[in-house]
């Protein structure tokens, strides 16, 4: 194809201009509807890996608490490290 072609079979000039000035004139979504939106979908697709997941719910339960008292013991060192450090250098 060649680009004459191309060019020969876009629309009208005044059909481009009035689809541009119809899609300026959109509401955008506010930065509120867009962290709403994120979140949303986070929720669904962490449901979605629980439905789908291959351990059975109380084992998978289990082994995420699990992780996530070794992050949290692992924040809280690093917290008294922090502490630590700030307190040594007064």
């Amino acid at each position: 194809m060649t680009l004459q072609e191309i060019v020969d079979h876009l629309p009208p000039k005044q059909d481009l201009v009035r689809f541009a000035r119809y899609l300026s004139s959109l509401r955008r979504p506010s930065r509120a509807e867009l962290v709403l939106c994120g979140l949303g979908g986070a929720l669904v697709g962490a449901g979605l890996a629980l439905l789908f997941a291959p351990r059975p719910g109380s084992e998978l339960r289990g082994a995420i608490g699990t992780r996530i008292g070794e992050y949290w013991s692992e924040l809280e060192t690093l917290r008294a490290d922090a502490n630590g450090d700030a307190a040594r250098e007064h």
